[in-house]
């Protein structure tokens, strides 16, 4: 068990509300992560950050709001370079090593429902999107939002697809080839 839900360090935590609500995201990050959306269980995770569950539903109103602020949470710390080569590599490598765990696959389950998609999608695109927007149109690209989407949309596509083997050759093929062959179209997306 990690340190999270050591029962020693919960019996000690002071009852901060900000320490209670991060000790939760950070438990519920692992939970989602070794088991999945659909078998987490708010206990486990309360447990886990050693706090009461009944917190899960105070500041985040239920599992999913929960798991909504865990990914919104999860990608807080990465720097990311929004020129669309390196963009489209950090999708690609973060998937590539993230996306077979049961928060990537959660995102397709039928347990989510599809408003919690949508603020997802928000939550990607307030990060992803609008920083490519930004970059983009620093460089007095035309359509700057157009193009951003179509861009973030190949990258999703492309590491979706590589993760579940959908199309056996772009699985199977190394990611610096993958790369590789996209870069003359990123150039012609990107402006």
């Amino acid at each position: 068990m990690s340190p999270i839900g050591d029962k020693a360090t919960a019996a000690r935590r002071p009852h901060d509300a900000e320490a209670s609500r991060r000790a939760l995201l950070d438990a519920a990050r692992e939970v989602f992560d070794e088991v999945g959306y659909d078998r987490a269980t708010t206990r486990e995770i309360g447990d886990r950050a050693g706090v009461d569950p009944a917190l899960i539903a105070r500041y985040f109103d239920s599992k999913e709001g929960l798991f909504i602020a865990a990914i919104a949470a999860g990608g807080e710390d990465d720097e990311i370079d929004y020129a669309p080569p390196e963009l489209l590599r950090f999708l690609i490598e973060r998937w590539d090593e993230r996306g077979h765990n049961p928060i990537s696959r959660a995102l397709a389950s039928p347990a989510l429902t599809p408003g919690a998609r949508e603020q997802i999608s928000t939550v990607v695109g307030d990060r992803v999107v609008d920083g490519l927007v930004a970059e983009l149109r620093g460089r007095g690209t035309a359509d700057a939002e157009l193009r951003a989407e179509l861009l973030v949309a190949l990258a999703v596509g492309v590491a979706m697809t590589r993760a579940n083997g959908t199309l056996e050759a772009l699985a199977a093929a190394p990611r610096e080839q993958v790369l590789a062959t996209l870069a003359p179209m990123l150039d012609a997306l990107a402006g």
